[in-house]
């Protein structure tokens, strides 16, 4: 029998809005790295295709000077001369661009600019680090006053280069100010959700807040009238009348169900964390060892064994309240011893790992089901075997609750039918 409580995500406000503000600061960054990148990619691409476009023109201008250069190195032999006597393209920057005239046969007819060209390509667009070409062939038509036009023909082409380096300039400047832009709207957006999401945040942390303190105050008011009832039972005559006798066991298990209540109220890690100033370092195998000894009557009980494999580890440093790790492994163990089947063997395995210890609680019990494996550390989630209530639940939400106030976690690694494992994670002294 299974059952559950409300999530414990939902009575830890300040998980939920650490958890909420990283989700909402990575999708922001998504969303304004790809704003940025379709920013840069559009006004990087129209100003490639104005370079083109000016290629092209300066290409026509060129194209329409070949059949004059053609005729001047007929005529004369070279173009020098028709060179000299005027200018035959306007370059905007000489050491910039660059145009060449060829003949039909790829000779070099003329050439202007000082821009320096990568070997002639058959392909009609060039790129290069610096520069992009463009190779345009010349066609001409022979017209006959008795027939219509001939075929055209290749007369030539001409080759024109552009410099790439205030194009890249340009480009440059705008990555530095879509970056500069981004971070300075990542930091705004950051500082500006943080602020709205305490706002939004703070009616339920206050709700929260006064959750914990009514379970306190009720729970601590509660233990008065138990502790009279039993003592009013206790002061009758043994021995008792089996009514008497369960009203005892009841008031005894509603004391117990108090206890951690309370426990639960002054160790959630979100408002109250446990003062450091009464830590103190200690060994944890010894702990572990003095546990195993407190647990060994109620695992013969049960026809089950303890054991504990520490491997090559001689001591294991820890720092906090060995009382509060004493009832977080005690819980654990009870879990386990519960769960066991008789002739069953409940295993304790500790390491170190770097700067920090592990332990693992290994039963051999019936494991817990896939669709339930969520819930193992909400309040008040118990699956029993039997289907009744032989405890309330909140074993395991102690523990993790202990786990964290000192810095670690408890997890649950495996629970397959045979072989459930509770891994206990806690920083080194």
């Amino acid at each position: 029998m299974a059952i559950a409580s409300t999530p414990a995500t939902l009575t830890d406000p300040l998980r939920l809005r650490r958890r909420l503000g990283v989700q909402g600061a990575a999708f922001g960054l998504l969303l304004l790295g790809v704003f940025s990148a379709a920013v840069y990619w559009g006004m990087a691409a129209e100003r490639r295709e104005n370079l083109r476009a000016e290629a092209r023109q300066l290409a026509a201008s060129a194209a329409a000077q070949l059949p004059l250069i053609s005729h001047e190195v007929q005529e004369v032999g070279n173009a020098r001369k028709f060179r000299n006597d005027r200018e035959v393209v306007a370059l905007q920057g000489r050491r910039h661009q660059r145009v060449q005239w060829f003949d039909a046969g790829g000779r070099l007819l003329l050439e202007e600019g000082l821009l320096p060209l990568p070997p002639l390509q058959a392909a009609l667009w060039q790129q290069w680090p610096g520069g992009l070409s463009l190779r345009q062939p010349v066609y001409t038509r022979l017209r006959s006053l008795r027939g219509p036009a001939s075929a055209p023909q290749l007369s030539g082409f001409v080759r024109v280069g552009l410099t790439t380096a205030p194009l890249e300039q340009e480009l440059a400047r705008l990555r530095r100010g879509l970056l500069l832009g981004g971070i300075c709207a990542v930091i705004v957006t950051l500082m500006v959700g943080r602020g709205l999401l305490r706002q939004a945040f703070l009616p339920l942390q206050r709700q929260v807040e006064a959750l914990q303190r009514f379970s306190a105050d009720a729970s601590h008011e509660l233990r008065h009238p138990l502790t009279l009832a039993r003592t009013l039972l206790a002061s009758q005559p043994a021995p008792l009348p089996p009514l008497l006798a369960r009203l005892d066991g009841i008031a005894a298990g509603m004391a117990a169900l108090l206890d951690d209540l309370l426990f639960l109220a002054r160790q959630d890690p979100a408002t109250t964390p446990s003062p450091a100033d009464r830590w103190h370092r200690f060994d944890l195998l010894e702990l572990l060892e003095d546990q195993l000894d407190t647990c060994r009557p109620i695992a013969a009980a049960a026809a089950v064994t303890l054991r504990l494999e520490a491997g090559a580890a001689v001591e294991l440093p820890v720092r906090g309240q060995p009382e509060q790790l004493a009832r977080l492994f005690t819980n654990l163990l009870a879990n386990a011893i519960r769960f066991s089947p008789p002739g069953a063997e409940v295993l304790l395995q500790s390491r170190r790992l770097a700067a920090r210890l592990q332990v693992a609680v290994i039963d051999q019990g019936p494991g817990i089901p896939t669709a339930h494996r969520q819930a193992v550390f909400e309040r008040f989630w118990r699956l029993d075997r039997s289907g009744e209530a032989s405890h309330s639940g909140l074993g395991l939400p102690i523990a993790r609750a202990i786990a964290r106030c000192h810095g670690g976690e408890v997890a649950l690694a495996a629970a397959e039918p045979g072989h459930c494992v509770l891994l206990v994670d806690l920083p080194a002294a």
